[in-house]
């Protein structure tokens, strides 16, 4: 029979079994992080207590059977001498001891990683950097905090880098995160021979970066140069094995989570399945363990399982290739490069990995493009075969034949199909968790039937935005395809969308409108439905942003181009715009100060449409801004010159 300390022990290893297990299966790739913060921590302490928490029997006692007694006379018997019988062996103690010489062991490895780090201390001295109190380290290696201290050496890294490396830190030091380290160690040494206990610890690890990550960038670190960053840091000496967990795969893992979108609130369900789920499965076992102790659980094996886990936390020795503007390359050709050069960095893993490098001993890919070359023909190419490699199998969840108001889909969907199809039916749909190689961009699909008959497919992405789903290959087209009436190649069929236009100072423009800035854009007219089709060609039917640059603003092509299409013409108000069109082919804009309104007030909103509206005695138009943050949406109004004057968003 076990005792109540193995007993105990046994409990709080399978409550941390069960946690691992809900967090890895249900939690683990969501961007709630402070909620999965709360999660990991709450896992450790529960684990700790709910064990020795009084939980009556679930099953009623058992009725002890009856025990015949027989008295015998051995009055007149003969004593017989006992021969001396070997002690029995205490198993329990034998357990007991086992266990604890390996929670000794780990204790004592903490507290050698704690003297380590005071005697790094006390070789630092006191400075300020940009304003932050620091300790300054001698030599090449990585930054760390500790407490409420950050330790660094600001010589060796440019100001750029440090301003982000402060703020990373800061937000370890405001949150107090030490203390989730401290605990996640501590639960590690006594849950030593559970596999669970070194997860959680390296789950609760990795989801602190992510959440430092996430404060910083919110802080209008630019993304790519900060991951531009992270790459470099990879390459210095770590710091004390207390803080440092810097490998890798925790640098692939922090880039594919700054690149994720934000989970839907919708995702905020997991938790509550999570959570209940284990917490009944915990107290129902110590509620039916009430009724008495069971089998003991074989300690080698669960050493054995623990030893394997820790020598995979201690290997750091990872096969890596790396790839720039498609072209194999080295970790210092990529810092040459420069941080505001780089257009995009995508991490490959396992059979991904391979299938780009061909190299069977490869575990990671690293896949770097430059503004410089991220158009060239070879290069847009070999980023089409780094999506695929990247894509998964889709898990797909299907409907039937419905009206568009009573599908499963997101309600900002549901709005685009009956707004833009109205008296449409959906014939079918999906929602994928994973990107495949056919479709990489699409999380939402409809088969929808329009009231004149026709079918159409519209694919949407997680932002849930109408996209195609043959986006990739179609960004691969050349700037000057587009012929004058916006058409390029043979006219798509009736089912197929294409993704938006965008025009750029009279010219087809195919890169990021980030690369342009918004203090440096004057105008943006905006062509949708009929009116875009009318100008642009059949491939316009997801709209046409038209932008014009205060650079070539007044420049005679841009002018006669603007012109053409009815645009307003720059530094004039909407009613000195050349050619006026009649009211129903008005094209309605923002002008640059509004724009300027918008990238400030609401960074992280999406521009959804322009509409005018018309002043019923004759005064000015004005001009309402439809924005969406998440799946909320709202309107801000402008006069013509883009004056802010009224909001209908709750911030």
């Amino acid at each position: 029979m076990l005792s109540p300390t193995l007993l105990y022990l046994l409990k709080a290893n399978g409550a941390l079994l069960l946690f691992a297990a809900a967090y890895f299966g249900l939690l683990r790739r969501l961007t709630f992080f402070e909620l999965n913060r709360a999660y990991l921590v709450f896992a450790l302490l529960f684990s700790a207590v709910y064990p020795a928490l009084p939980v009556p029997a679930l099953l009623p006692p058992e009725a002890a059977a009856p025990v015949a007694v027989v008295l015998m006379d051995f009055a007149t018997t003969a004593a017989v001498p006992a021969a001396d019988a070997p002690a029995p062996i205490d198993w329990n103690a034998v357990a007991l001891a086992v266990y604890g010489a390996g929670v000794a062991v780990g204790l004592g490895r903490l507290l050698m990683q704690l003297l380590s780090l005071a005697r790094l201390r006390r070789r630092s001295r006191p400075a300020v950097v940009l304003g932050v109190a620091v300790r300054a380290l001698p030599g090449d290696v990585s930054p760390f905090s500790f407490g409420s201290t950050i330790y660094l050496n600001p010589g060796r890294h440019p100001a750029a880098e440090l301003a982000a490396v402060l703020r990373h830190e800061q937000v370890h030091v405001r949150q107090g995160h030490t203390l989730d380290v401290l605990l996640a160690h501590v639960a590690q040494a006594a849950a030593w021979c559970n596999p669970a206990a070194w997860l959680l610890r390296r789950a609760l690890l990795d989801n602190l970066e992510y959440l430092a990550d996430h404060a910083a960038l919110q802080t209008g670190l630019d993304r790519q140069a900060y991951q531009y960053s992270l790459l470099r840091l990879s390459q210095v000496l770590p710091g004390p094995a207390l803080v440092s967990h810097f490998t890798f795969p925790t640098l692939k893992n922090r880039v594919v989570m700054m690149n994720k979108p934000l989970s839907s609130t919708g995702q905020l369900a997991r938790y509550f399945v999570a959570g209940p789920l284990v917490l009944a499965a915990a107290l129902g076992f110590s509620g039916a363990r009430a009724q008495g102790a069971g089998p003991a659980v074989p300690v080698a094996a669960q050493a054995a399982s623990a030893q394997r886990d820790q020598g995979q936390e201690g290997a750091t020795n990872y096969h890596a290739t790396h790839y720039l503007d498609g072209k194999v390359s080295s970790i210092a050709d990529e810092l040459k490069l420069g941080a505001e050069n780089v257009a995009s960095m995508v991490a490959l893993k396992g059979d991904a990995a391979r299938k780009i490098s061909g190299n069977p001993q490869d575990e990671y890919v690293m896949v770097m493009t430059s503004k410089q070359n991220q158009n060239r023909a070879d290069v847009i190419a070999f980023n089409q075969k780094v999506a695929v490699a990247e894509a998964r199998d889709k898990h797909i969840e299907t409907g039937p034949a419905v009206n568009p108001a009573d599908h499963q889909l997101p309600d900002g969907i549901k709005s685009y199909i009956a707004k833009t199809y109205p008296g449409s039916t959906v014939n079918g749909w999906f929602i994928s968790d994973k990107a495949s190689e056919k479709v990489p961009h699409v999380q939402y699909y409809a088969s929808i039937t329009a009231s004149n008959g026709e079918k159409h497919k519209l694919y949407f992405n997680a932002a849930e935005q109408p996209v195609t789903a043959l986006a990739t290959a179609r960004a691969a087209q050349p700037a000057g395809a587009a012929t004058e009436t916006g058409t390029s190649g043979p006219a798509p069929t009736p089912d197929k969308k294409t993704p938006p236009i965008v025009y750029v100072d009279g010219q087809r423009y195919t890169g990021s409108m980030k690369d342009l800035g918004p203090s440096n854009i004057s105008n943006i007219s905006v062509f949708k439905g009929d009116k875009a089709r009318q100008l642009f060609g059949p491939d316009a039917g997801d709209g046409v942003l038209v932008v014009t640059t205060k650079a070539n603003e007044n420049s005679a092509e841009v002018r006669a181009f603007n012109d053409k299409l009815g645009s307003p013409t720059y530094g004039a108000a909407p009613a000195a715009a050349a050619a006026p069109a009649p009211a129903t082919a008005s094209v309605p804009y923002l002008a640059a100060p509004a724009l300027a309104y918008l990238t400030q007030h609401y960074p992280a909103a999406r521009l959804l449409g322009v509409t005018e509206l018309k002043d019923a005695n004759g005064g000015p138009s004005r001009y309402q801004a439809e924005i969406v943050i998440g799946r909320r949406p709202g309107y801000v109004t402008f006069d013509g010159t883009g004056k802010f004057i009224s909001e209908s968003y709750t911030r």
